[in-house]
């Protein structure tokens, strides 16, 4: 299935997935509950989806299309690709792999955990009730105050810098004016060398 936000959102999707996954599900019922548990329907899909033609659409007709052209033609051959799948996946029902995961699948889990994190933060901090749960929607509502809040007090302490460099740039031009008496300045050198 492919996804794109250009212009709109744009879909094609293999209509020979679908019927797959709806021959997998009849076909397992057929299994005992206990032996179900220990197959995987990816690579039952997977086994069988490479011994079956791609029949695409990216339209609601062009879905119909697909669906009616694979009943009528694809039925026994998918009835039979999912059968020999299921015996393909029985003799390793314990293998070792790794799944495959989409990028927006992986893109979820690492905002996911993000998000977590925040939360732990957030708790930790008081920023919100250690029973509150964060989410993207109310994640703006608890963090613009905060940004306002930071913002002030940065622009509270900028102003504090900015009039304390004020007096000391309004110090120096006073001492280093022509009329202010060398004496003054000796004076505040000999106290601050006391301190």
């Amino acid at each position: 299935m492919t996804y794109s936000v250009e212009n709109g959102a744009k879909i094609h999707i293999n209509i020979m997935e679908l019927l797959v996954l709806e021959e997998i599900e009849k076909q397992l019922q057929l299994y005992p509950k206990k032996k179900r548990g220990y197959i995987n329907k990816v690579e039952v899909a997977t086994y069988a989806l490479n011994r079956l033609p791609p029949l695409y659409a990216s339209s609601c007709l062009g879905k119909e299309h697909q669906k009616r052209t694979a009943n009528q033609k694809y039925k026994s051959q998918i009835t039979l690709a999912v059968r020999r799948s299921f015996a393909a996946v029985e003799r390793e029902p314990l293998r070792r792999s790794v799944p495959l995961i989409s990028e927006q699948q992986a893109e979820y889990q690492v905002a996911k955990i993000s998000l977590n994190k925040l939360e732990d933060l957030f708790q930790k901090q008081g920023i919100i009730a250690s029973n509150q749960q964060l989410s993207w929607i109310n994640l703006v509502r608890i963090i613009h105050p905060l940004i306002m809040k930071i913002k002030s007090t940065s622009m509270t302490q900028y102003e504090k810098e900015f009039t304390k460099l004020t007096h000391i740039s309004n110090q120096l031009v006073t001492e280093l004016s022509p009329g202010y008496n060398s004496s003054k300045l000796q004076e505040k050198k000999d106290s601050q060398n006391l301190n």
